[in-house]
């Protein structure tokens, strides 16, 4: 899935198991390793130990809150997170993507879906395909997948970086909320622009020294958003 022969290890915490086993027959099935929690604590354990390439994250755990769990899980690994919940949870939605989870998988899902997700989080770009993007203090090394501010390194999650690097590849372009979400996450998630509007005010809060009055990822009413090029 990802073009290495090291097959992807995906960490599921999930205490359902009718998921766990619909996971672990989908898993197997595309060519994933794949380890699994029924806690929230055991799944920060994994997370450490077991170095996963991927976790998914049920957002309904029997002993610990999801989004602390999130935010532990992106303490302990750089692995993207994509957080599990029913399908017309809109509010639960909103909150683990504004809580930094990468992606979200609705339940019920199917197997397409499924690999969607992974494929979105799991994508990456060929190391030294392009020159570093600098403008104003911002910095973005599309090889190192480093971001820095002032020359301080900047913290961004996978899904964060990847909307920073395609505008940063695309700089003095602007692209509707929707263009945004299928060039970045892919056409399966065409129409989902809450993920455009969500990220582009998360990297913002990064990159931007007032992000009320951004200067380099800036809106376009009525149009869309721009990553500008100062110099």
């Amino acid at each position: 899935m990802t073009g290495s022969s090291q097959r992807p290890l995906v960490l599921a915490i999930e205490d359902d198991l009718r998921y766990v086993r619909q996971l672990r027959a989908d898993l197997e099935g595309c060519d994933c390793r794949a380890v699994f929690a029924g806690t929230g604590r055991r799944g920060l354990e994994l997370a450490v130990s077991d170095r996963p390439d991927v976790v998914l994250l049920d957002l309904g755990l029997p002993d610990m809150d999801a989004l602390t769990v999130l935010g532990q899980v992106q303490e302990a690994s750089e692995a993207p997170v994509v957080a599990m919940t029913p399908a017309e949870d809109d509010e639960g939605i909103a909150r683990a993507l504004e809580a930094g989870a990468d992606d979200y998988l609705p339940k019920p899902f199917d197997l397409d879906q499924l690999l969607a997700r992974l494929r979105a989080v799991l994508w990456r770009a060929p190391a030294g395909a392009w020159p570093p993007f600098a403008s104003d203090g911002l910095s973005v090394d599309f090889a190192a997948a480093e971001v820095r501010v002032a020359g301080r390194p900047v913290g961004l999650s996978a899904s964060e970086f990847r909307l920073l690097r395609f505008l940063a590849r695309n700089r003095d372009r602007v692209y509707r909320p929707a263009q945004l979400v299928e060039e970045v996450w892919g056409p399966e998630y065409a129409g989902d622009q809450h993920l455009a509007r969500v990220y582009v005010q998360r990297v913002r809060e990064k990159i931007e020294r007032d992000p009320g009055d951004p200067r380099h990822l800036v809106t376009r009413p009525g149009v869309g958003y721009v990553l500008r090029k100062h110099g």
